[in-house]
């Protein structure tokens, strides 16, 4: 890298003059300067801790701060010239500080840095920027939303100033002061993923508005809105409609998109304000948009979510409170809610304190997407299925941000394990290997000393998951089959050395098992299910625990291997293991393997327990088939959508379990489509479950997006990139079926019909990758072709 290229080599990290850090803090920077001429490569980087807003000459021209950790903050470099001109310029940003920490943030410390170069100019932050709190929004600790997540935010518009206009005078400001001490120097990289993309307000539609009547102020926004009471009432009892616009539409109409068409709300002759209800049509995620006309000082408490089930919005569940408040200035009031993206389907308005009628052009979002190309493809004879492959891709791209997120209402948090689920199911609809690689890159700088990965990342979080750290181990070995990239390997080699001697220190001598770590920091969870989710239990012994470390000690040896390095010791220790798993756990007379073994006692048996040992093949061959058929019978505590994949890969070994397995996935995702689903829930109990906080958005439970690219289409990587693949399609209830499949080197397109001597198959894709294939015995494969020649 060139000394030109060095990011932020001459900006200092600067902040507010203050005597303590203020979490939650919203902070405003200025920078005027002169160019005699802009040259054409003018480029500027940025990086905060928090999160940042840079506006050039009163044009926004950026936003977002990478997820990152506090000793390696990330930079974002962009290209500015067509926002700069000759003479007076002005750089505004608007800088945020978390700092608490949370599911998804590790705390740092506050700070801004800023370098512009535009040929030999150089501006950069330092004291001689001008700098002052936020006036409008609310600084300091507020409620969060959830314990995973932000705080809820407050912004009294009547507060706010122009600031970020090229003509807004700052003379009475205060200089910046430097953020931190010379004993604290970051490392400084570039974001490893790009910028997302905000896009245009989201059609929303009216689907119920009233009056209401406010029993009491609440701790918070949404309790003060949980403890109102609604009065609905008829649109035209509520809101008055333009004559214009009387003829041919109805109140529903003139809110959809931010257009010239207004919808008038009166104050209300009863109670204590009006409200209204949302539809955005489906499952978005973005940012809180409004452009209403109203009196200052008009109230608006804005709540959203995925449920209406309840008559309302479901904002107020076990404590988390999504809501925030907007407090209007006189007129025209147009707002974006920074840095807090919202997960949401539906958004209730409570108006309060308005005396003249308020004006309304749109309430929404602003979907925030990243750009990923959907080079994967799937179509088929079964409209069901399609439908499952589509909305499982669209549930994956709801829930990739800056990394991967378990969910975009509740929590927006990167794990291990969902986040395995949701890198190998985009493997088939995106091929996004360099996203999936950032995610699991801070996962792995989450190390503790006990060999264990944090929860989540980045993150500082006291409880951990112990099985959560093996997945991400197997994780890598997927990366690595599918993208053909062994960097994470080369990275995190001896990481997993490390993790994986940690994991094997404590053998239970009697038995050959592996006790779970100890400590009341740790969380024996493997399923959403009875007895499958327990604090640590001393002197008990896990069979899932076991079989996890099995299934990560196998994808270590095999990156050993491909890395040319002995893996032997790794593979006796991992067929050791297996033996045990099967000795202490199985039960010949139950057919299947217990989960635990307490004092010698086997207790408790589920689904689990048995595919993750048919996955894992450790049953001999009659275990096996008295396993596969317990499955079968339904007699056990089943999985639930977070580890069908473990059931999919170990039933479709089975041929007498294939149509069963089949059958599973398109009832069950079938299911959630016939209730209305616009993305697949967290469980199959969608809404209902965890009291009433079940996700309607969960990427763990993409499944169909893999599954029809592995298996209806039939193609699996052999050799890390495909460069040897193989083809073995399963047709199951389909016809036809034909996609893609993405691979590093390009797309593999196939396409199969069902005839009478077998399936006729034709392939496409870059010659450099060779098929192999291995038809199924119920679906023989009469004719193949790759890239026009005939191989069968």
């Amino acid at each position: 890298m060139s000394a030109s290229e060095v990011p932020l080599q001459h900006a200092a990290w600067i902040w507010l003059k203050q005597n303590a850090h203020i979490p939650n803090q919203y902070a405003c920077f200025r920078k005027k300067f002169n160019l005699s001429h802009v040259a054409e490569n003018a480029s500027a980087d940025i990086s905060a801790d928090s999160n940042f807003i840079l506006y050039v000459n009163g044009i926004e021209v950026a936003c977002g701060q990478f997820s990152d950790y506090p000793e390696q903050k990330t930079f974002t470099r962009l290209l500015i010239s067509e926002f700069l001109h000759t003479g007076d310029n002005v750089i505004c940003i608007l800088a945020y500080y978390r700092g608490q920490d949370s599911n998804e943030y590790r705390k740092g410390l506050p700070g801004l840095a800023f370098e512009l170069k535009c040929d030999d100019a150089i501006i950069a932050t330092d004291t001689t920027w001008k700098a002052v709190q936020h006036p409008a929004f609310t600084s300091g600790i507020t409620p969060r939303v959830t314990r995973q997540m932000a705080f809820t935010a407050c912004f009294d518009a009547r507060l706010s100033a122009p600031w970020t206009e090229a003509g807004y005078t700052d003379d009475s400001w205060p200089s910046a002061a430097p953020a931190w001490g010379e004993d604290f120097s970051p490392e400084i990289v570039e974001r490893p993923v790009p910028l997302l993309e905000i896009q245009p307000e989201t059609p929303a539609r009216l689907v119920m508005q009233g009056n209401i009547c406010r029993g009491r102020e609440g701790g918070s926004f949404v309790e003060t809105m949980s403890l109102s009471y609604l009065l609905n009432l008829p649109q035209e009892s509520v809101f008055t409609i333009p004559s214009a616009h009387k003829t041919q539409e109805c109140a529903s109409d003139l809110l959809r998109t931010p257009d010239d068409r207004w919808l008038t709300l009166p104050p209300a002759d009863t109670g204590d304000g009006r409200f209204l209800i949302l539809d955005l049509g489906r499952e978005e995620v973005g940012l809180l948009s409004l452009h209403v006309d109203a009196p200052a000082g008009t109230v608006m408490d804005i709540a959203h979510g995925e449920h209406l089930d309840d008559g309302r919005v479901r904002m107020y569940v076990g404590g988390r409170n999504f809501a925030d408040r907007y407090i209007c200035r006189e007129g025209i009031n147009r707002f974006v809610l920074p840095f807090r993206r919202l997960g949401a389907r539906y958004i209730e308005v409570h108006f309060t304190e308005f005396s003249r009628p308020v004006r309304i052009n749109y309430i929404g979002l602003k979907p925030t997407i990243l750009n990923v190309a959907e080079t994967g493809r799937f179509q088929s004879s079964d409209r069901l299925a399609d439908m499952e492959y589509n909305i499982a891709r669209r549930t994956l791209r709801l829930c990739m941000h800056e990394h991967y997120e378990d969910c975009p209402w509740r929590e927006q948090a990167l794990y291990a394990f969902d986040s395995r689920n949701q890198a190998l199911y985009g493997y088939y609809a995106f091929g996004n290997y360099d996203f999936a690689a950032a995610s699991f890159n801070l996962l792995g700088r989450g190390i503790r000393d006990d060999g264990l990965l944090e929860m989540c990342a980045p993150a500082r979080i006291p409880i951990t998951i112990p099985i959560f750290s093996l997945v991400w181990i197997t994780a890598l070995a997927e990366h690595w089959l599918h993208s053909g990239s062994s960097r994470l390997f080369d990275t995190y080699s001896s990481q997993i050395e490390f993790m994986l001697k940690k994991a094997c220190a404590n053998p239970h001598a009697p038995t050959g098992l592996y006790a779970t770590p100890q400590g009341e920091h740790i969380w024996n969870f493997y399923e959403w299910m009875d007895g499958l989710s327990t604090m640590s239990e001393e002197g008990r012994l896990d069979a899932p625990y076991n079989l996890f470390l099995h299934e990560s000690l196998g994808s270590f040896a095999w990156m050993l291997e491909e890395s040319g390095r002995d893996a032997s010791a790794v593979h006796a220790r991992r067929e050791e293991l297996g033996k045990s798993i099967f000795k202490a756990f199985w039960n010949r007379e139950k057919k299947a393997l217990s989960t635990y073994l307490k004092n010698g006692v086997q207790t408790h048996y589920s689904d689990l327990t048995q595919v993750l040992a048919l996955h894992e093949r450790i049953l001999p061959p009659d275990a096996a088939k008295m396993a596969a058929e317990t499955l079968q019978h339904r007699s056990l505590y089943p999985v639930t959508l977070s580890s069908t994949l473990y059931k999919l890969r170990a039933l479709m070994q089975n041929q007498g379990a294939r149509a069963f397995m089949d059958d599973e996935i398109h009832t069950n995702w079938g299911k959630m489509l016939v209730s209305g689903a616009t993305s697949f829930w967290e469980t199959i109990q969608g809404g209902d479950d965890f009291d009433g906080a079940g996700s309607l958005c969960h990427g763990w439970s993409a499944l169909p997006a893999f599954y029809l690219g592995a298996y209806a289409l039939g193609i699996f990587p052999l050799e890390p990139g495909f460069r040897k693949f193989l083809v073995k399609p399963y047709p199951g209830r389909l016809y036809h079926a034909e996609g893609t499949v993405p691979t590093p080197h390009g797309g593999i397109s196939i396409s199969w019909q069902r005839a009478e001597e077998g399936l006729s198959v034709a392939m496409e894709g870059p010659d450099s990758l060779s098929p192999v294939t291995e038809p199924l015995p119920e679906a023989p494969i009469a004719r193949l072709t790759w890239n026009g020649r005939r191989l069968l």
